[in-house]
């Protein structure tokens, strides 16, 4: 078979093995919601009128972009043909690869960061290129050091903000530096906000879509929201881009089903439940890190906001994520980040976040 010669040899930096195991445990490895889902969508899945269950959902998903349009019109003025939606932000992603990315092609990112998609480039026969964020600063994404990598040799400036798996948010007015950068240097940036219901409206990038036309943000349904069994995402990206994005979807949207475009449309309306989902990672979260920097763990960079962040242990031999299985804790290596080692782990707060503190203290 003639197999594309750079899949031969290709090793995959998931970490989709790490988020599943037998047994009871305490999940803080699947990047799931674990705060549930609003009323309102409980009361839309009671009513749903299914009678009509064979037909084929509307796939031009008007209604939901134009409640997509409405949920952002502080910050940029959409219309319809800037909305990608798609089963999930992984598959808008994928689908923009296509439009840039072929054997050879470089990418610029940092480290650590969403392996996922560093994965997407890798398996087109891209390169991707990291800037690795410095242990002493605490992996703080520093955009000093970031901006001055952007040049021509890149074709994609990739950016996760909320940062998986720090959960550490970029400053929009650093984003917008880097925006500029690499329209100067003739590239396109991609920012994944997939945590992003954990930022402010007024801090997500979308607000600089009229701006660019060398930007596309992603946004999934699945973690604020709590719909991961939907798998409904979106790209925000402009006309100019959305032309190009059509051509590679070969004029086929994505089969979102739709149940799921009408939860997703529901969801929106429902901002009270993203803040008090917000408020209770606040609250929790900040028990944890304080309780774990008591026990003398290594804490990166992070938003109080965002449901993850990494902790590490001082001494690079420990396998961190073995340690914590031995307490029936399941974490995510950070042996499958690039930058991080066997002594890091990604936690997602989980049902009970107290858990955390209570087995580790055993384990202290």
């Amino acid at each position: 078979m003639k197999i594309k010669k750079h899949l031969l040899d290709l090793k995959s930096e998931s970490y989709e093995k790490d988020v599943f195991a037998e047994g009871m445990f305490t999940d803080c490895a699947l990047g799931r919601n674990n705060f549930g889902v609003s009323d309102r969508l409980q009361e839309l899945l009671k009513n749903y009128d299914d009678s009509r269950f064979w037909d084929s959902p509307d796939i031009s998903y008007s209604d939901l972009k134009r409640e997509l349009c409405s949920f952002w019109i502080n910050q940029a003025e959409l219309k319809a043909e800037n909305i990608k939606v798609e089963n999930g932000s992984r598959f808008v992603q994928e689908r923009f690869n296509k439009i840039f990315i072929s054997e050879g092609v470089k990418v610029l990112g940092y480290a650590p960061q969403y392996t996922g998609y560093v994965m997407v480039v890798l398996v087109m026969g891209g390169h991707f290129t990291n800037i690795k964020l410095n242990l002493e600063e605490g992996y703080k994404f520093n955009i000093d050091h970031f901006l001055p990598e952007i040049n021509s040799d890149f074709t994609i400036v990739f950016i996760d903000n909320p940062n998986n798996p720090t959960g550490q948010i970029i400053d929009l007015r650093d984003i917008e530096e880097i925006v500029k950068q690499a329209d100067r240097k003739d590239c396109v940036v991609m920012v994944d906000e997939a945590y992003g219901d954990f930022l402010n409206k007024e801090d997500s990038a979308i607000g600089l879509i009229n701006k660019y036309n060398n930007l596309i943000v992603t946004r999934t349904f699945s973690k604020g929201y709590g719909m991961g069994k939907t798998k409904v995402g979106y790209g925000v990206m402009s006309s100019k881009l959305g032309e190009y994005y059509d051509k590679v979807s070969l004029g086929v949207p994505g089969s979102v089903s739709d149940l799921g475009a009408k939860l997703s449309r529901e969801s929106l309306k429902d901002q009270d439940f993203i803040k008090k989902y917000r408020d209770w990672v606040k609250k929790n979260k900040s028990k944890c890190l304080q309780g774990l920097n008591e026990m003398g763990y290594l804490i990166a960079e992070t938003y109080e906001y965002c449901p993850i962040f990494v902790m590490g242990h001082k001494d690079p031999e420990v396998d961190l994520r073995r340690e914590l299985i031995a307490k029936n804790i399941l974490s995510v290596s950070g042996s499958h980040f690039r930058n991080l080692g066997k002594n890091y782990v990604r936690i997602n707060l989980p049902e009970n976040p107290i858990e955390i503190l209570d087995k580790l203290a055993v384990l202290k």
